[in-house]
């Protein structure tokens, strides 16, 4: 195995993977961190937009310290932190300014950090029109979903379009998590569908004790654990949570601001409870109270696009999953309930309490190891290193 430096690209911050948020591109690094092949990484901040994200970043990573870290270099604009000899965490709020100088010093900073056969590894697509400043090896981009259709974006739309397009004409390995997303790249040769994965040592952990704000809930519980944005169909939630007054329906996740209504309206239910944000660390004891997992997503173009980690979190922790179809889990229908309505929501929630059993839930623990991290990513260093020798 060739060995190879990288540069990561992240969609959020590594501050807010220490406060306990999690994601596709948080697992990913973490398995690289294990890996012989990968010498060094150079973990890049999500660099700011707009003025009001940069001033955030300032605030959050330029002033305030990442735990167990040592600053190696500080500058008016950058950060960099030392986490250990293989990870260093670049952070930056003059990219929304000037993209090129800042990916000048990002070079700038690999060259001082000894980074010899570099790879890109972006889950950034507004990166991609300044990465010839860096003199990569390899160019990959993960593709955690459309951005394109996240409401987040809509201001950055021309540019972000910019963005992919050259994302398909200079990648050498481009990463979908859903099989939309291979014909969003033009099914091009060098795009391969490498879904979300599950660490199953986390998910399995026993827990001595449980918090009291979901242990005295009534069951049976059905649960969902997300972010409570958008995407989020509350219509269906309202539907179900009316049809079943006898179960508790859970909702564990912070709640985006615009969906205080929503929020409001779901909670005259006596049976729906909204826990708020819970750290990763926290995760595997919550949904390990659920008697069934819901994923009610609204089925829309973005939704497609996606490939819910939730999923194989709920089957890692034996649970049955009743989703939406059309959401991104076509990889998984065998071991799931999917409804195309809401009255088939319905039915399926309470399909899944009947059917269920010990077999059952031994059956959907084996079935989730292959989507381990640890198996994602081999197969992704497996196209890597194929690319480089």
């Amino acid at each position: 195995m060739k060995k190879f430096d990288v540069v990561m690209f992240n969609m959020s911050n590594y501050s807010e993977w220490d406060e306990g948020v999690s994601n596709r591109n948080y697992h990913v690094l973490r398995e690289l961190m294990n890996r012989p092949e990968v010498n060094k990484i150079l973990a890049v901040d999500y660099l700011p937009l707009t003025f009001k994200r940069a001033v955030r970043i300032f605030k959050e990573d330029l002033v305030l310290n990442l735990k167990d870290s040592k600053v190696i270099k500080r500058g008016l604009t950058h950060k960099v932190s030392k986490i250990s000899d293989k990870l260093y965490v670049y952070s930056d709020t003059s990219f929304f300014r000037n993209p090129k100088a800042t990916l000048k010093n990002i070079k700038k900073t690999a060259l001082s950090l000894n980074f010899g056969d570099m790879v890109v590894w972006s889950f950034f697509p507004f990166v991609t029109p300044y990465l010839d400043e860096l003199g990569q090896k390899l160019t990959i981009f993960d593709a955690v979903d459309n951005w394109l259709l996240h409401s987040s974006y809509e201001k950055q739309k021309d540019k972000l379009q910019e963005s992919y397009n050259l994302v398909k004409d200079q990648s050498d390995l481009i990463f979908v998590v859903s099989n939309s997303l291979i014909n969003f790249f033009d099914d091009q040769p060098n795009v391969y569908w490498i879904p979300n994965g599950v660490d199953l040592k986390h998910y399995n952990k026993k827990f001595a004790l449980i918090n009291r704000d979901i242990s005295d809930i009534k069951k049976p519980i059905i649960g969902y654990i997300g972010v409570i944005q958008n995407k989020v169909d509350f219509d269906l939630i309202k539907y179900v949570a009316e049809k079943n007054p006898d179960k508790s329906f859970v909702l564990v996740g912070p709640v985006w601001d615009e969906q205080d209504q929503n929020k409001i309206d779901l909670d005259k239910f006596k049976n729906v409870h909204f826990l708020g944000y819970k750290k990763y660390s926290e995760a595997a004891m919550y949904i390990q109270q659920f008697d069934v997992g819901i994923i009610p997503h609204k089925k829309e173009a973005f939704a497609a696009s996606t490939n819910p980690m939730k999923m194989y979190e709920y089957l890692a922790c034996k649970k049955p999953v009743v989703a939406s179809n059309n959401i991104g889990t076509e990889n998984v229908e065998e071991m799931i309930y999917v409804a195309n309505d809401r009255e088939e929501f319905d039915r399926k929630i309470n399909l899944a309490l009947e059917e269920n059993s010990p077999a059952k839930e031994e059956g959907r623990k084996e079935f989730v190891k292959n989507f381990s991290w640890f198996n994602t990513v081999n197969k992704m260093l497996e196209l890597i290193n194929n690319k480089l020798n």
